[in-house]
């Protein structure tokens, strides 16, 4: 509950001699809106996750996650479903460029993927970044000297030999997409002390990453056909097939960031958690420009797939039939419960608003920059996640119409709709923080000393 008495509350002994103290006027408080309990959401019908996650073939692909084929190598569970994401979407782009379908959108289609691709690129370039930055990861990473090759007169190529990307590169239809995403690479990890070994110009002659070591491309490629190919004729088959893929790799990957964010926060390394959840809110922001790509895809036979497929249920929440996005959309939320630990604060039994008066000190003390950073990074994470889920029900109504995204339910409300709506009409998961700058924001704005 928020106390609208806070002011008289307010301890004043542990503020900056230089910033303003708080004191609001007794009239017109701003009024707000009494946090409730969040809607729970849970996966679809056991069945209905075990259709998806067959039809996905997730079961290789969660072992392929799990591997761990370098022990002193503590990236390895972000990185290398990171990097299978992308191999995965070198894979959807050879598709689009084999798609003999004149109605096609293929000039689109080129440009959509390889923006996903830059995109992929420039979150992998950063969280190598922050593996080198980080004492405890530093030089774990597997790589090739290209040096030492030389020297020892090595046979063996130390740039990856089966990924899709280096022959996209020397084909006439992907040639262009193909050279500038691999200038991305090497424009991308120009600050890291390797680069990715897709066979971009490496310049500065760094070591390699060992791509087809982590990464498994043959592997990955193995899994590139479907349960249902031999009964299914419809060229977006494969099209959805590499979508859902690609965006299950990033929501493990993300899992695995939220567990070192908790780690992080446990053992007070803030500006480290900042980083990695700033990462979260990116891959958040990328799942949706993943499922934009279904917007591309032919209305007649994506819905014709949706049939053969025999996809049943409630349509407005087919996404939790991924029970990998559930379980990352509550470790977001969870992260309400981590603001007492990082202000240091307990919370009052009463309700009272200790975190509140914690949280209005430092935003105005600019004494533990840390906390402000890993504060609004959480909060930046809510704003993305519930972006994605709003997202993605108007990509449903435009692929399938307003009736069938709202579940067949006819002449509903938004705000009585499904639990997919529900989620981003929910309100804030950080009410104190929220009510932190209510009143800060009252305060400046009553305050006299303001610009004529």
């Amino acid at each position: 509950m928020v106390d609208l008495h806070w002011k008289s509350k307010m301890p004043g002994s542990d503020m900056s001699s230089k910033s303003p103290k708080l004191s609001l006027p007794t009239k017109s408080l701003p009024s707000l809106q009494l946090p409730f309990r969040t809607s729970d959401i849970s996966p679809a019908a056991p069945s209905l996750c075990a259709a998806y996650d067959y039809y996905l073939s997730l079961p290789q692909l969660r072992s392929l996650w799990n591997s761990r084929d370098f022990p002193n190598w503590n990236n390895e569970s972000i990185l290398k479903p990171a990097l299978q994401a992308l191999e995965i979407t070198f894979r959807l782009l050879s598709l689009v460029f084999s798609d003999p379908r004149p109605h096609s959108n293929h000039t689109e289609w080129n440009r959509r993927i390889e923006s996903l691709a830059i995109h992929q690129i420039e979150i992998i370039a950063m969280l190598c970044e922050d593996e080198e930055q980080n004492s405890q990861t530093r030089g774990t990473v597997p790589t090739a000297d290209l040096s030492l090759d030389a020297i020892n007169n090595s046979k063996s190529r130390s740039y990856s030999e089966a990924s899709l990307l280096p022959r996209l590169a020397t084909w006439y239809k992907s040639k262009d997409v193909a050279q500038r995403i691999l200038l991305t690479i090497e424009c991308q990890m120009r600050r890291c002390s390797y680069t990715l070994g897709l066979g971009e110009s490496n310049l500065a002659g760094k070591p390699n990453l060992l791509y087809d070591h982590v990464c498994k491309p043959s592997e990955i490629h193995a899994l590139k056909t479907t349960p249902y190919d031999e009964r299914v004729e419809n060229h977006e088959n494969h099209a959805v097939h590499a979508t859902h893929q690609i965006a299950e790799s990033w929501i493990y990957a993300s899992r695995k960031l939220l567990e070192r964010i908790s780690d992080a926060i446990l053992s007070r390394r803030l500006e480290q958690a900042a980083e990695d959840c700033h990462a979260v809110e990116r891959i958040w922001k990328l799942l949706a420009e993943v499922e934009d790509l279904h917007l591309m895809m032919d209305p007649d036979e994506f819905l014709r797939l949706k049939n053969q497929l025999s996809v049943r249920g409630e349509t407005a929440s087919f996404c939790f039939r991924s029970k990998e996005l559930v379980e990352l959309t509550k470790m977001c939320r969870d992260l309400r419960h981590k603001v007492p630990e990082i202000l240091e604060v307990e919370v009052d039994p009463k309700g009272g608003p200790r975190i509140q008066e914690a949280a209005m000190k430092l935003y105005v003390s600019k004494s533990a920059f840390e906390k402000v950073h890993v504060l609004q990074a959480m909060q930046a994470i809510e704003a993305a996640m519930k972006r994605f889920f709003y997202a993605y029900k108007q990509v449903l109504t435009v692929l399938m119409g307003s009736s069938e995204a709202n579940g067949n339910r006819v002449g509903l409300s938004c705000d009585t709709g499904d639990s997919l709506t529900q989620i981003f009409l929910e309100p804030t998961y950080f009410p104190s923080l929220d009510a932190a700058k209510t009143f800060l924001g009252y305060f400046w704005d009553n305050n006299d000393n303001k610009w004529p």
